[in-house]
């Protein structure tokens, strides 16, 4: 039993409040997207005694059949109530009939439905790595202190709508994700307006990705690309002849592409928007979507001493903090929010997520095997560092880059890459979530008609 919950302890920022003689082993998920949600369905299924899920990581059976003897309590903290698929943000918010679906309610998924699983809504304040109790805020802004003995750092960077949602509800997400689609098409995205002009400033992933979209769903649309820079895709580390071709099968899919101008954007007072170039170019739009601010880690709660220049959390290869604060073997960092070669990507975290529920499993069990010999102690993974590939959808076709496997691109390609949705049915297939069905409505009867006084009485009514 507990000696004492952190709800109940006078000083919660206190390592008493960490005592404990069986109770559950606490993991604490903090930001449950790609590499969050990897690591809590595969700790949900390690407590299971189901052993790790299929994927990169080869040891998928190391932990079958073996649980824990206390048990793992696992608590994710996120300012969403769902799981949502950023990659597919450029379909989210360009095309209705994808917008419901690119958010997955956590209390809507099947396997999330576990009663040693606990969702809480708000804000990671700070984190006391001696202590071992994360300080967050939840949505009234009341303070509140969750203790682990475990911690995944998964919040991933900090960007800017419309790459990924400004809400962290479902419902309010759905008004967002409309009401921009209104100022794409100008109003009824079934009757978008031919001609309309639409500026996406920024041609770094998303921006290319945005372009694509609006002009594969509505073909009436001039869409202008503008970059700054003479190359697409300019910041990232990739060859000269990827980045031209991606340019090509932009202007390919009807996209006009201006590179190596800097456009400034002044909103006019009829609603349309003026842009203009260095060398006094001008064009007039009727939208404009910036899409030139980069992420941000999101690691300010964490003590400066395990970050580098970036803010990003400094790992080991088994994805553990690096020695520079306390219980640094306790800790570990995910997905985009730590330092780590090739380009950010999902797939990336997917897999970090799941090595560090592999990681974090080994040390459970370890923990409760304290007689066992160096020899017999179940080991970490470590990960190697991965060189940079890149998957990018560009309207009706896709690109990928690789250093072994090369270029590919077009229709085909698009289609065994990421299919009709942007890889989030694949991607749902590889977490493994289902939709709870919803109880359906009892059908309702006829109209009962009571003749000689001509009354109807409906069941609606």
């Amino acid at each position: 039993m507990r000696l004492q919950g952190i709800s109940d302890a006078p000083n919660p920022i206190s390592p008493l409040a960490n005592l404990s003689l069986s109770a559950p082993h606490r993991v604490l998920v903090v930001g449950c997207a790609y590499g969050g949600i990897s690591a809590v369905v595969n700790l949900l299924d390690c407590a299971q005694g189901k052993g790790l899920r299929e994927s990169y990581i080869p040891e998928t059976t190391y932990f079958k059949n073996k649980r824990s003897k206390q048990g793992v309590e696992i608590t994710v903290l996120d300012e969403r109530d769902g799981y949502f698929h950023s990659v597919g943000a450029p379909l989210a918010h360009v095309a209705p009939k994808h917008t419901v679906n690119m958010w997955k309610r956590f209390s809507h998924c099947n396997e999330l439905r576990q009663s040693n699983l606990h969702f809480r809504h708000g804000s990671l304040k700070r984190v006391d790595p001696e202590a071992k109790v994360a300080e967050w805020q939840d949505r009234n802004g009341k303070t509140q202190h969750q203790a682990y003995d475990y911690l995944v750092m998964a919040t991933g960077l900090k960007r800017h709508w419309p790459a990924v949602p400004k809400s962290g509800s479902y419902e309010e997400y759905l008004k967002d994700g409309k009401a921009f689609i209104s100022k794409i098409v100008g109003g009824d995205p079934q009757n978008p307006q031919e001609g309309r002009r639409v500026v996406v400033i920024g041609a770094g992933a998303v921006g290319i990705e945005f372009a694509g979209e609006i002009k594969n769903y509505y073909p009436g649309i001039k869409v202008t690309l503008i970059h700054s820079r003479n190359q697409v895709l300019s910041s990232e580390p990739l060859p000269a002849d990827v980045k031209d071709k991606v340019k090509d099968i932009l202007v390919e899919e009807g996209v006009e592409v201006i590179t190596g101008s800097r456009a400034a954007i002044m909103e006019l007072s009829n609603g349309e928007f003026e842009v203009k170039f260095a060398d006094e170019r001008v064009l007039t739009a009727d939208f404009v979507i910036d899409s030139t601010r980069k992420g941000e880690p999101t690691t300010d709660p964490l003590p400066k001493a395990c970050l580098n220049k970036d803010k990003e959390v400094q790992v080991e290869l088994d994805l553990s903090f690096k020695d520079t604060i306390p219980n640094a073997a306790s800790h570990f960092g995910v997905g985009d929010v730590v330092e780590w070669s090739g380009i950010k990507r999902a797939g990336s975290a997917m897999v970090m997520g799941q090595t560090a529920a592999h990681n974090i499993y080994a040390d459970i069990l370890n923990s409760e095997s304290k007689n066992t010999s160096a020899e017999e102690k179940y080991k970490h993974i470590k990960l190697s560092k991965w060189e940079p590939v890149i998957g990018i959808a560009i309207g009706k076709q896709c690109l990928t880059w690789g250093s072994e496997s090369g270029m590919k691109y077009g229709v085909e390609v698009m289609e065994g890459y990421f299919g009709n949705d942007l890889g989030w049915a694949g991607n749902l297939k590889y977490v493994g979530l289902t939709d709870v069905e919803e109880d359906k409505e009892p059908e309702k009867p006829e109209a009962v008609k009571l003749g000689e006084v001509s009354v109807e009485i409906s069941a609606a009514a």
